[in-house]
């Protein structure tokens, strides 16, 4: 198990994050590692977001293997299905993505707007220190962010250890109610989306 996905999923555990009746939004869902533990731990449904279809194909599987119901419970999307208020308001949103894609305008957008007010946004696979701070920068009049509950998590030695994947870090924090996108900048992000 990589130490980014552990970040995420020892927080999903001990803050109960996936309790019964919430709705689970997995950004960057890769094989649906978050997913699944959030479907075990009780939550009524996931939308589980990539970019590759391979991962969406491995996602499915996984869920198949492990839920009799997926096909009323789980909703798999390619990214560019995604749009700012394009979905339900979840309760909680994974995103274990490198900071490059995290800060996009347009991540962070359907990050936020697809997420309740009060919900709880947890992402991973950042590094401590700068990543982290410019991540907070993209994310502010959003997100109001929890420090006691950032952690960091050195690669084992399972995945190539420290030496090699260095230190991960997570960042966890709640929806504003107070910011909403303006419909210039929604047709702006939609318009770069498809360029």
């Amino acid at each position: 198990l990589v130490s980014k996905h552990r970040l995420c999923l020892e927080l999903m555990h001990e803050q109960g994050l996936a309790l019964p009746g919430s709705k689970v939004l997995d950004m960057g869902c890769g094989s649906g590692v978050l997913s699944v533990a959030a479907m075990a731990l009780g939550a009524q449904s996931c939308v589980c977001v990539d970019v590759e279809a391979e991962a969406l194909l491995a996602t499915r599987e996984n869920m198949e293997i492990n839920f009799a119901d997926v096909d009323d419970r789980v909703e798999l999307l390619h990214a560019r299905q995604v749009e700012p208020y394009g979905l339900e308001p979840h309760d909680v949103a994974f995103a274990n993505i490198l900071v490059g894609q995290l800060i996009r305008p347009s991540m962070v957008a359907v990050l936020a707007t697809n997420l309740r007010p009060g919900g709880v946004l947890c992402l991973s696979g950042i590094r401590p220190g700068d990543q982290c701070e410019t991540i907070k920068a993209a994310y502010a009049g959003w997100i109001d962010w929890d420090e006691t509950l950032y952690a960091e998590a050195a690669a084992s030695a399972e995945t190539g250890g420290k030496d090699y994947w260095g230190v991960w870090s997570r960042l966890v924090g709640r929806r504003t109610a107070k910011t909403k996108l303006s419909e210039e900048v929604l047709s702006s992000l939609s318009e770069a989306a498809v360029s």
